[in-house]
């Protein structure tokens, strides 16, 4: 529980600051990238690899995302995977937590701050989702549930 909410509050952080640079030039997108994936390699322990678009093996057919620009990374550990998506542009939270409880999700915890931005945690049968809303963002972390 620590882990992930270390994790959600190092990728808003990041996320907040750095996503209006990744529409910038390849140096800046490429130490942004570089950033976000040390921050995720250290929070998770595990081996993590940035994409353009939707990681691989993502569960979009599960896992409804908000329209806009896509950034993500895979993490494994053991035989889990584990799913960062950043969605960034005319994008919110309410409209990420709407399609994910449209698909069925339930809201398990909800927090918000009017200045920094949201942080909502939803579950299905098959995953767990924690959203976080901040400034022409949104961040999702996916675990499947066991």
């Amino acid at each position: 529980m620590i882990l992930r909410r270390r994790v959600s509050l190092a990728l808003v952080a990041l996320g907040a600051l750095l996503v209006p640079a990744l529409s910038a030039c390849s140096f800046v997108e490429q130490a942004v990238n570089q950033s976000v994936q040390d921050v995720v390699k250290e929070a998770t322990g595990g081996d993590v690899e940035l994409t353009d678009g939707v990681p691989a093996g993502f569960p979009e057919d599960s896992v409804p995302l908000v329209e806009g620009e896509v950034r993500g990374a895979t993490q494994t550990s053991g035989s889990t995977t584990h799913w960062v998506v950043v969605v960034s542009g005319d994008v919110s939270a309410d409209a990420a937590e709407e399609a994910l409880t449209d698909a069925g999700f339930t809201v398990e915890s909800e927090m918000a701050q009017a200045d920094l931005g949201s942080m909502t945690t939803l579950t299905s049968d098959g995953y767990k989702v924690t959203v976080v809303g901040a400034s022409n963002s949104v961040l999702y972390t996916v675990t499947p549930r066991s």
